[in-house]
């Protein structure tokens, strides 16, 4: 079972491919239970915020496509993360016809924002539920259909994790799991054992072990089939919005360690007056990426832009190398006896290169 991330434009527009144990490493996204997510495309055009005088970005980067239309094909799920134009941009949307099949999950102000183009079916445009411990109506769920009428089936699941009283709508995570559909794999023969139709999951209190306050460890005794997770966060969120999802959900669903943390890099800073902390970078990142033993960390919204307008006449970048990231994810806390147990690759994406996540 694996997680390829590719980058469209070199900066949030990313897509991700999750694929079944037996999927073929050429083509993986058109294996039968295979999933695909397009999160946050941008490729077209320059993203503006109220007028060009206040805000306006142009991509340097050339994306690896300059249309959704060259996608191989259309991907299964668009997920928008907020409405700003560089992750919810119009332009680039509106290069899908009106009756595409793939469903569009964006935040609750992204899916209004869409829904006002009036371009979309308006089923094919849902909002995000807000994550809420213990209430299954919070978690978005698309069932997998199992490879033969004995088989299991699959999920895959989406949850928004908002910061609060976050009064730029910037800092959030959304939280993704990828279990495939009969998914047990005989190591012996090759290929996928015929099972019988697995029960409903138990809805009994999840399973959690805590080795410490701030790492959340897999349960060894979940016997639930292995998934992988993604929490994708390019502008940062607080540690502590992610934990009882965490603890409930990714600990439920066997989904830890994490496969992939998507999340910036560097720290960019706006004086309060103009949003404050656009960005948390790095320190903001460390902590979720040690908590859930993340395999993998990726560059998000790290891209050089050229940014003009008066809201970003005053911006401050603190910039992190690569070795830097790697050396504070194996330090431990000055003062304190915890210590790092992260050993995620960091990774940063070119537009159009790619990266492979193997579940551990």
């Amino acid at each position: 079972m694996s997680l390829t991330v590719k980058s469209l434009n070199g900066d949030t527009a990313f897509l991700l491919t999750f694929s079944p144990p037996a999927a073929p490493l050429s083509s993986p996204g058109l294996f039968p239970g295979s999933f695909t997510v397009l999160i946050d495309p941008w490729l077209v055009g320059p993203a503006t915020i109220l007028s060009s005088i206040f805000s306006i970005s142009e991509q340097k980067a050339t994306p690896c496509i300059s249309s959704l239309t060259d996608l191989e094909q259309e991907p299964d799920l668009i997920l928008i993360s907020q409405d700003k134009p560089d992750h919810c941009h119009e332009e680039t949307l509106r290069q899908l016809p009106r009756d595409c099949q793939s469903t569009i999950l964006a935040t609750p102000p992204a899916a209004r924002k869409i829904r006002s183009w009036a371009h979309f079916r308006p089923e094919l445009v849902q909002a995000l539920p807000k994550y809420v411990e213990g209430d299954n109506r919070s978690i978005y769920r698309l069932v997998l259909p199992p490879f033969s009428p004995r088989g299991s089936c699959g999920e895959v699941t989406v949850t928004w994790l908002p910061a609060k009283r976050d009064v730029s709508g910037l800092h959030h995570a959304i939280g993704i799991t990828y279990r495939p559909p009969c998914s047990v794999l005989s190591a012996n023969l090759g290929h996928y054992l015929d099972l019988p139709l697995s029960p409903p999951a138990s809805p009994g209190s999840p399973k959690t072990i805590a080795s410490s306050p701030r790492t959340i460890v897999p349960s060894p005794y979940n016997d639930r089939e292995k998934t992988m997770s993604v929490i994708y966060s390019p502008h940062g969120v607080p540690y502590d919005i992610i934990r009882p999802y965490a603890s409930s959900h990714l600990v439920t669903e066997a989904a830890l360690p994490l496969s992939a943390l998507i999340h910036s890099f560097d720290r960019v800073e706006n004086p309060w007056y103009l949003g404050g902390n656009i960005s948390a970078g790095s320190p903001g990142g460390l902590q979720i990426a040690r908590s859930l033993l993340a395999q993998s960390w990726i560059s998000a919204h790290d891209a050089d832009k050229n940014n003009r307008g008066w809201s970003v006449k005053q911006i401050r970048i603190g910039k992190y190398s690569l070795d830097e990231i790697k050396r504070m994810l194996l330090e431990g806390r000055e003062g304190q006896k915890y210590k790092a147990v992260s050993q995620a690759e960091v990774i940063s994406l070119a537009s159009g290169a790619e990266y492979r996540v193997e579940r551990r």
